[in-house]
């Protein structure tokens, strides 16, 4: 489900349509879906259509011409978004548009529409004047009294408050059809505007405003006067008309509507109270009607609107230099975005999301690697996509500070200047090379987006807590958005200033629908499997797949195991490392049945989680954990300590295992000895991870990094 749903209906306008289109597919917010609607076209609006090629695009086609407002209507039972945000074929969105009036009608709850202000485009793409509508609430509510309060292919709604209060546009209005709309709206909301233009609306001789200008203005009349009985119902027919005729600036300019006009605002103040935002406007129109009823309303109102005539014309002059560059960016022919990543090196389960990202058309990706390995690892990883290593040198000592190494590699500017990236994503920021990385597209004002893997998970030592909490807000600050690997990861950004609608997950994963589809083939070998471990029928096989070192907890899962005192159980560690000696002691001393198989192949670690009945992980420290991944596509209950990253959103405490803390050999003894005692548990906890795992595969983090970048790149 998309945050916005954008629509456009179109009929016969292939001249400007691709502009339009463009102009809402690169938003700065990416969340979105775009509904084409083509009312029956005759020209080349369909072929147009027809060549669009983004997943967030949606076209439906009338098969005979219904309107402007029986189209919208058709899109609006279409949308799938929270919000529903309009544009006219020949208009263009701003970059900005959406990100801006998502932050306006989130910001204040009575809100249910926010509009804003737009910039003339002639024919020739050249933007024009700018048009500005009031911006407060009870501004918009007075202006409602004259005419629509919001440019129609400005508006952003809550579609949960049209669907709920059954509103849509009524096509008897004909070019009046948004103004009723509005105008029913406000019986059930506030409305608001942005003052800033977040359109450019195109006037051109073929539009409808213009052709039937006598029409829009024949239904307008009758929405206002409408509206004008509502507020005011004890002014008289003729001084309703003469009020909207001064109002709208529809009649001419002259003392006999001033009366009627004042008695109006008396009136609606009466009911909404006295709005700073309103009066202006009123002394505005009776200023040039009536000077003397104009300055009733304050002496300072001509001075202070001469003041508010220069503050406009220099945000005109603004939002015209910004208006062209964006222009000519859409005229541009758009090729693939460049992005570079900088990483400390490949690994089995980001390099192939990146080779699935490089294979996107419309991505151009080139990853940069500090070095082979920075951590000692001893896996082995080819990557398909673009790859540069660098060489550096290592600072002796940093890797027990860092638990990695510290390669100083100055080839890492010439790297990114030859990659000539649009956007940089950078992984970490405590290897020289993502720091580099940082510090280079700052100079050049290339938008960067960290990919951050640590969390806030466990106590951390005071100079740690120290210079995270100096140097990643910095980060963060200038950054175009985040990465982060999970709920946690995310969380601990948040916490540091990210904004959390610009922070996406881009998993560490596997291929789960591959590893399910093993797993559900090795089953029909498990008793054979079992048997190669010396594991009975009724035996409980509990597993863990790490490397033997101290922050994996393993000294407490072999005394939970033994707390148990449970002999079916036995405890199958798949890695090795430096605390092997100390676990087999204690294993020893505990009369735990144990099986060490040490560091094994891809296919036989496979085969290992078919074989368990439990997978645990009792990190104390753990950024993610894939291995969580690869026992919950095995089908495997999970028991995980509160310090695994993977824990906040691949278990669900209670359903498809047990999370305790971190250390707590009681907690965990008591969630092994329930799982061992309970079989029917043990099944419906792991049906239960497989459906969680399933919405960790590649697809989503490949389109949640191509959503990123390409946000990045907009904003």
């Amino acid at each position: 489900m998309p945050l916005v749903s954008v629509i456009l209906a179109v009929h016969n306008d292939a001249r400007y349509l691709g502009s339009a289109v463009a102009s809402v597919l690169r938003q700065s917010l990416d969340d979105l879906e775009l509904i084409v609607v083509d009312d029956s076209s005759t020209d080349r609006t369909p072929e147009l259509i027809a060549s669009v090629r983004d997943p967030r695009f949606v076209a439906l086609t009338n098969e005979e011409q219904l309107g402007l407002a029986a189209s919208l209507n058709r899109g609006l039972d279409q949308a799938s978004g929270r919000y529903v945000a309009r544009l006219d074929s020949d208009d263009v969105a701003l970059p900005g548009r959406l990100e801006s009036q998502i932050r306006r009608i989130r910001a204040a709850p009575a809100v249910g529409v926010v509009g804003a202000g737009i910039l003339d485009l002639d024919e020739a793409g050249r933007p024009g004047a700018l048009h500005r509508n009031p911006v407060g609430p009870v501004a918009v509510r007075f202006l409602a009294l004259f005419g629509a309060p919001f440019f129609h292919p400005t508006v952003l709604v809550d579609r949960e408050l049209l669907d709920g209060n059954g509103l849509r546009y009524d096509p008897a209005y004909l070019e009046s059809e948004d103004y009723d709309l509005w105008s029913r709206l406000l019986e059930v909301a506030d409305g608001a505007n942005l003052a800033d233009a977040l359109v450019l609306k195109r006037v051109h001789p073929g539009q409808a405003s213009l052709r039937r200008s006598d029409v829009q203005e024949s239904f307008q009349r009758q929405v206002a006067l409408r509206e004008i009985a509502g507020v005011a119902p004890d002014l008289g027919a003729p001084e309703a008309e003469a009020a909207w005729l001064l109002g709208s600036g529809r009649g001419s300019v002259d003392s006999e509507g001033a009366a009627p006009f004042r008695a109006l605002l008396d009136a609606f103040e009466r009911r909404y109270g006295v709005d700073p935002e309103v009066r202006e406007a009123a002394a505005r129109v009776l200023l040039r009607a009536d000077a003397r009823s104009g300055l009733a309303l304050g002496p300072s109102y001509p001075a202070r609107l001469a003041a508010g005539r220069a503050t406009r014309q220099r945000a005109e002059r603004k939002a015209r230099k910004r208006a062209a560059s964006w222009v000519e960016q859409l005229a541009a022919a758009p090729g693939p975005l460049r992005v570079t990543v900088v990483s400390p090196e490949p690994t089995p389960y980001r390099s192939p999301l990146f080779d699935l990202v490089s294979e996107r058309p419309e991505v151009e990706l080139a990853v940069i690697y500090a070095a082979r390995t920075v951590a000692g690892r001893t896996w082995s990883v080819e990557p398909r996509h673009r790859s540069t290593f660098l060489r550096g040198l290592r600072l002796p000592g940093l890797a027990r500070v860092l638990h990695h190494d510290y390669p100083v590699t100055p080839g890492i500017a010439r790297a990114l200047r030859e990659s000539r990236p649009d956007v940089v994503v950078v992984s970490g920021w405590s290897t020289f090379a993502s720091q580099a990385a940082i510090a280079w597209s700052r100079r050049r004002g290339i938008p960067y987006l960290p990919l951050v893997e640590s969390h806030d998970l466990g106590p951390r030592s005071a100079w740690r807590r120290a210079v995270k909490g100096a140097v990643v807000p910095r980060v963060l600050r200038k950054a175009a958005g985040a990465l982060a690997l999970g709920t946690a990861s995310r969380e601990s950004l948040v916490a540091r200033g990210a904004e959390r609608e610009h922070v996406r997950v881009f998993a560490n994963t596997i291929d789960v629908a591959a590893w399910e589809e093993r797993a559900q083939e090795l089953r029909a070998r498990r008793a054979e499997l079992r048997g190669r471990l010396g594991a009975a029928d009724d035996d409980v096989v509990v597993l863990s797949v790490a490397r033997l070192g101290p922050e994996k907890g393993l000294d407490t899962l072999v005394q939970a195991v033994v707390e148990t005192r449970d002999a079916r159980v036995l405890l199958v560690l798949v890695g090795d490392g430096p605390e092997r000696p100390a676990v087999v002691r204690l294993a020893r001393a505990g009369g735990v049945r144990l099986h060490l198989t040490g560091d094994l192949p891809a296919d036989a670690v496979a085969e290992t989680y078919v074989v368990a009945d439990v997978f645990a992980l009792l990190s104390t420290r753990e950024t993610w954990g894939v291995v969580v991944n690869e026992a919950a596509a095995s089908g495997l209950p999970l028991v995980l300590s509160n310090r695994v990253g993977a824990a906040y959103d691949l278990l669900r405490d209670g359903q498809n295992g047990v999370l305790v803390p971190a250390g707590d050999v009681t907690a965990t003894t008591a969630a092994l000895a329930r799982l061992a005692a309970d079989g029917r548990f043990r099944e419906q906890a792991g049906q239960r991870s497989l459906e969680l795992v399933r919405e960790w595969g590649y697809e989503l983090s490949v389109e949640s990094f191509v959503a990123a970048v390409r946000e990045a790149a907009a904003r």
